[in-house]
């Protein structure tokens, strides 16, 4: 049988009647051998019972249920009956054999140790019998009757089978109706956790059950923050330091928070759960060890939880009213720790006893004294003195180790008292808490300290105080020092930094009993010891380990699920009163209905129905869909937030979470079959969350509309998808599907994940293929195909023709080799200049006109930098020729390194932009060591000559092209991408009056897509993985404040979480993101307070590909699915898709102008408006030599049989490593 821990908590019975009970029970003992007709409990010694007796006897029993026997059982003549006029009690000593026979092995034991007291009916005329069944709770005579045999505890697990607990049997009618039985397991909620977590009450604040006054007003000023105030023309709210009004709903849970910190209410011990018994008292049952109690036991609850406020709705101000209503305040000191009343040697001074009051009782005296100086003019500043003198302070007593003659008991730990939070936030969102601060307090409304990594490059510096109040620093100071603020600001990655306390500068630690005495050696005839022992003067102490603080808040706190992390284990070892983790996802996948119904496409449905029902799909209990969610939130509660008696403690050992918040249908295994009641309880003590309905009283969010755009892909993207088809099948093919060679095979994950990476960003543009690898495949297709002894089916055979003879041509397809040569986007040109058309078209004299995005983009600098020449064009034919001869020079430079084509070469680092002077300038420079053979080696074809570039001037920037001048033609007509022809569309369409949000998979596409943008004029940013998080908080503050700043490019793996850029309107996903909760991540950034237009989001597809095939596979896959698949393509049906797809037909029309992705409107390329207010680079040219390469991502499969010693190579397209600082200008 399961043994429970042992039970450490309050009750609400008294010592005396624990004594009382004992008492009678011992009493009730001696006379247990009267005959039948006494009423013998172990509560009374009374000789002859009556009713009235007996019922009252009773009330220390639970009335468990009845049982059904088959025969009749008689009472004896001379019975009197003792309960309810018809009910009779007989105990075990006065049953003849064959009656303990009827009623079973069970009962009789059972009533022999005085478990249980049976009363029997008399009916004569009835075959069968009808026993009521009383049992003697565990917390009642736990002195005379001993409660810890597991033979009994096993025959009551076995009674309660037998057991009807239904009201007419306990009325005494026999089993005509239906029994029901008694549910030896915790009671069970069949219901989803996701479902709980959208149906928990919205919060309801009682600032009336605070006690301390002082917290009770922060309450209700917390609650009058949302009415409007006399102050509000002044910048004020009625919550002293508020610059914004807080929402209703924002303020009842920032309310509800300071309620549960300062008034935890006692929840029961959620081992147990209340039941109902027949005759309608109430008792407490605990279905893992099969014990029942008739007195309630408690647990205090946590001072903390989880602000669980769905993501755009205001987690940050809530937080910081929070900390600004209780600024001052002190944590109290636990009441086991408290020390005595001082003992004086003499009298104190009235102010000298008054100065230990603030303190030990946890009051905030200094701002009742700040309250006095601004509203009574009572100046005091000598009392605040006092208030510093004598802070407050508390020992806990060491740990005592094994002694021996050389242990050394370790000193008591000693905390003082402090009033500040710390807050510990992402190292990529502390940029966007400090503009927060700014936006709603007002100024020196809380004292912070931000303490943050400083990079190994930088130099320690004293940073000054910004206007802000916010003082900065990378080391901690003193703990008097820290005290001083009212918020610590930590960045993630530097609290882990303070797991350092208690180790020397080597890791080493002191441990408790080991003496520290020093035997070594001294050094030569000097007195220098040679030693290398544990020293405690370089033993690093952590001023946040001395001080028992307020409270600790951490954003994103879902991923301090993590038992072992090291912020973690730093969290567990501070002493903070309060505890808070703020997420609007605090597990994984664990989201607000609303966030699910952000990736849903909706046709003006109700939200409210569309809502309930997305809810009611999701409410069923699915043990494979929730399990982690479920290990992450216990492992949250247990590990961080301290919950009890989840987390271990001195006291008491901590209790397995999902021993109890599952329904376990087996006395010992663990068989997870629903949620239960105590799970219920446990999360509506923990999480603060606002139900969506509730929120809309207060506040409607503009719409929200997701489309998704299926766009038919363009000649050059079907040739992308077929070349990859193409592979893949000469892969499986020509591998037989056997073998590491095979890409498919277990032991090929790195190369699989690699290609279908590269496959799904080939979904934008792809230029990765070159002629040679082409031609490579084609080679081996045809060889293998050729051979006799080929081991594939005639379908196989057939299908890599197929695919063989769909990129046959394109070797000799010259505006595809171009490209695949230059690696660049290519762009459909109307009236290029004609004397400069040759040296720019990168399929001469084929029309339209193609030119490089790269090489449109030199052309049109060198253009509107002359444009107030007679001709602009002039020498425009050298700067094609240099771009042209750039290229051959990379393809030159690459056959000198390995004499293989580039396709083949691995870190091979073309150079096809102007951007990559810009890139390579501002590249980090290399390290003296580095090897000489990774850089690329000079061309030996010389460059020809340019013009010189010269500064430009406010005039050329706003000047404008003559109106007759022929440049005005040129103009921009389509690209080679349907993606990035559907992206330019929808920016020229919107920029003017909205902002836009692009999110992009893979560096390729935001290079091509900040490239065309460049080409508009239009001011752009991105947030890339390559910037560092300072940076990155620059743009996402410069795209929210600065007007002319229209679009920022997000890469989606680093910056779809905690981000606020609610000015944007329009969000563009570039590819799939498949993942739905990261999907929903990413639209919230913009769907949030403070949006004030409607939302609309589009992710594209290309239509009949792969990519539309996976789309369509993920918008069905469960969430179990979502989750057992690591990476998208680990799901079979996914891997189905990719192994069977299908060539792409390519109609003999698509020739010319037909082959390109066209523009709505044509885009004028020369003299376009407003080129003044383009943030431009500056650009300077750089020696090939000193550019830095980058590695590229390449999957290689030999083939298999075919006799020839050839790959199949799919590789990125080469990037250069910074390509994002380049694209970015500094500001």
């Amino acid at each position: 049988m399961h043994q429970s821990p042992p039970i450490a908590c309050t009750t609400s019975r008294s010592k005396n009647r624990f004594q009382d009970d004992d008492a009678s029970s011992i009493s009730a003992s001696s006379s247990s051998k009267s005959s039948s007709t006494t009423v013998s409990t172990p509560h009374t010694s009374v000789a002859s019972s009556t009713e009235e007796s007996t019922l009252d006897d009773l009330k220390h029993y639970i009335a468990l249920g009845c049982l059904h026997l088959d025969s009749h059982v008689p009472v004896q003549a001379n019975s009197t009956p003792t309960l309810e006029s018809t009910w009779t009690e007989v105990l075990h000593s006065q049953l003849p054999g064959e009656v303990k026979l009827i009623i079973g092995t069970e009962a009789s034991q059972l009533l022999d140790a005085q478990w249980i007291r049976l009363f029997f009916r008399s009916q004569r005329e009835s075959v069968h019998s009808i026993a009521r069944v009383y049992l003697l709770p565990e917390d009642w005579s736990r002195r005379s009757i001993s409660r810890s045999s597991i033979a009994l505890k096993r025959a009551l697990r076995q009674l309660l089978d037998q057991i009807d607990t239904s009201p007419n049997a306990w009325a005494g009618d026999l089993p005509d109706a239906q029994i029901q039985s008694f549910d030896p397991w915790a009671g069970q909620l069949d219901t989803s956790l996701y479902y709980f977590f959208n149906k928990l009450p919205s919060p309801s604040p009682n600032p009336a059950l605070i006690k301390n006054r002082y917290t009770r007003r922060a309450a209700y000023d917390l609650l009058g923050s949302a009415q409007a105030s006399e102050w509000e023309d002044d910048g004020e709210q009625p919550l002293k330091g508020l610059r914004t009004r807080l929402y209703p709903y924002q303020a009842r849970s920032a309310s509800l928070m300071i309620e549960r910190e300062a008034a935890p209410q006692l929840q029961l011990d959620p081992r147990l759960e209340t039941r109902t018994a027949p005759n309608g008292d109430k008792f407490l049952y605990c279905a893992r060890d099969g014990s029942f109690l008739q007195e309630p036991r408690f647990y205090e609850s946590n001072r903390g939880g989880i602000l669980a406020e769905t993501m755009g709705l205001g987690k940050t101000i809530i937080c910081l009213a929070v900390i600004l209503a209780t600024k001052g305040h002190h944590p109290q000191i636990p009441e086991l720790y408290r020390p005595p009343l001082p003992v004086r040697a003499s009298v104190g001074t009235l102010k000298e006893m008054t100065a230990h009051v603030p303190g030990r009782y946890a009051l905030p005296g200094k701002v009742c004294l700040e309250e006095m100086a601004e509203h009574a003019d009572v100046n005091l500043p000598r009392l605040n003195t006092v208030l510093d003198d004598n802070m407050p302070y508390y020992e806990i007593p060491p740990e005592m180790p094994r002694m021996n003659r050389t242990t050394r008991i370790p000193p008591a730990r000693q905390y003082v008292m402090c009033s500040a939070t710390i807050l510990v936030v992402p190292k990529n969102l502390l940029h966007q808490w400090q503009s927060e601060i700014r936006k709603h307090l007002l100024p020196q409304a809380l004292k912070i300290l931000v303490v943050d990594t400083v990079s190994k490059r930088s130099k320690a510096k004293a940073a000054p105080v910004d206007q802000a109040g916010f003082d900065s620093a990378s080391e901690l100071p003193a703990p008097t020092e820290l005290m001083k603020y009212d918020v610590v600001l930590f960045t993630r990655n530097r609290f882990e930094q303070e797991i350092q306390d208690g180790a020397d500068n080597q890791g080493r630690r002191y441990v408790a009993g080991v003496s520290r005495a020093c035997n070594c050696p001294y050094i030569g005839a000097t007195r220098i010891a040679n030693c290398s022992c544990f020293d405690s003067g370089t033993v690093y102490e952590s001023p946040l380990l001395k001080l028992h603080w307020l409270r600790i808040v951490i954003d994103e706190g879902h991923n301090f699920s993590s038992a072992t992390s090291n912020a973690v284990l730093v969290a567990k070892q501070i002493q903070a009163e309060r505890r808070w983790v703020v997420s609007g996802t605090p597990a994984k996948n664990l989201v607000s209905v609303e966030v699910d119904m952000s990736t849903m496409e909706v046709d003006d449905e109700d939200p409210i129905l569309l809502r309930e029902s997305a809810i009611e799909q999701r409410k069923t209990f699915n043990l494979t869909d929730e399990s982690k969610a479920v290990k992450a939130l216990g492992s949250l509660a247990s590990n961080y937030l301290m919950v009890r008696p989840w987390c271990a403690s001195s006291v008491e050992g901590g209790l397995d979470w999902d021993e109890y918040i599952y329904r376990h249908e087996h006395p010992h295994r663990k068989t997870y079959s629903a949620f239960s009641t105590c799970f219920q309880r446990t999360l509506e003590g923990l999480v603060v969350k606002t139900r969506p309905e509730d929120v809309e009283k207060d506040i409607v969010l503009p719409p929200l509309k997701h489309n998704v755009v299926y766009l038919q892909p363009c000649w050059f993207d079907k040739m992308t998808a077929n070349l990859f088809i193409q592979v893949l099948r000469a892969n499986a093919i020509t591998s037989e599907r056997t073998d590491v060679d095979y890409l498919f095979h277990p032991n090929s994950v790195k190369a699989k994940h690699s290609l279908i990476r590269n496959l799904r960003q080939s979904n934008f543009t792809w230029t990765g293929f070159s002629v040679e690898s082409v031609v490579s495949t084609l080679e081996t297709s045809a060889k293998y195909l050729s051979k006799e002894d080929r081991k594939c089916s005639l379908e196989d055979a057939q299908s890599l023709l197929e695919s063989s003879q769909a990129v046959a041509g394109l070797p000799t397809t010259a505006d595809w080799a171009a490209l695949s040569t230059a690696h660049e986007v290519g762009v459909a040109v109307k009236a290029w200049p004609a004397d400069s058309e040759e040296s720019f078209a990168f399929a001469y004299p084929e029309k339209p006109t193609m030119i490089g995005m790269a090489q449109l983009l030199e052309g049109q600098l060198h253009v509107d930098s002359n444009i107030k020449t007679d001709d602009p064009s002039s020498n425009l034919i050298l700067i094609g020729e240099a771009g042209k001869s750039k290229i051959a020079a990379m393809a030159e430079a690459e056959l000198q390194k390995s004499g293989i084509p580039q396709g083949l070469i691995e870190g091979s680092q073309p150079l096809n932009s102007r951007r990559a002077s810009v890139l390579a300038s501002k590249a980090l420079p290399k390290k003296s060591g580095n090897n000489e053979s990774t850089n690329t080696p000079e061309p030996t074809t010389p460059l020809p000559a340019r013009p010189k570039k010269r500064k430009l001037t406010h005039d050329d920037e706003t000047a404008s092209l003559p109106a007759d001048s022929p440049l005005l033609d040129t103009c921009i007509i389509g690209t080679t991408s349907a993606k990035l022809t559907y992206v330019i569309d929808k920016v020229v369409e919107h920029q003017g009056s909205k902002k836009i949000i692009i999110f992009y998979d893979g560096d390729n596409a935001a290079f091509y897509i900040a490239q065309s943008l460049e080409a508009l004029y239009v001011n752009h940013r991105i947030y890339a993985r390559q910037l560092d998080n300072t940076k990155r908080s620059e743009y996402v503050k410069l795209f929210n404040e600065d007007a002319t700043v229209r679009v920022l490019l997000i890469d989606v793996a680093c910056g779809a979480l905690g981000l606020n850029l609610n000015a944007a309107s329009i969000i563009i996903i570039v590819n799939p993101i498949n993942r739905p909760g990261l999907e929903a991540q990413a639209i919230k950034r913009a769907h949030r307070i403070g949006q004030t237009k409607e939302v609309l989001v589009e992710t594209l597809v290309l239509e009949n590909t792969i990519e539309h095939a996976i789309f369509e596979r993920a918008k069905k896959m469960s969430r179990a699915q979502h989750l057992e698949a690591k990476e998208l393509e680990d799901d079979a049906g996914i891997t189905e898709i990719i192994q069977s797809a299908q060539i792409l037909p390519v109609s003999n029309d698509e020739q010319g102008l037909a082959k390109f992705a066209l523009l709505k409107v044509p885009q004028q390329l020369f003299g376009r408006p407003n080129r003044d207010k383009y943030h431009r680079i500056q650009v300077k040219d750089t020696p090939e030599k000193s550019r830095k390469k980058a590695k590229i991502s390449k999957t290689t499969t030999p083939s298999k049989g075919s006799g020839v010693n050839t790959s199949i190579v799919i590789e990125d397209p080469p990037q250069t490593s910074s390509w994002a600082g380049g694209l970015i200008p500094d500001l």
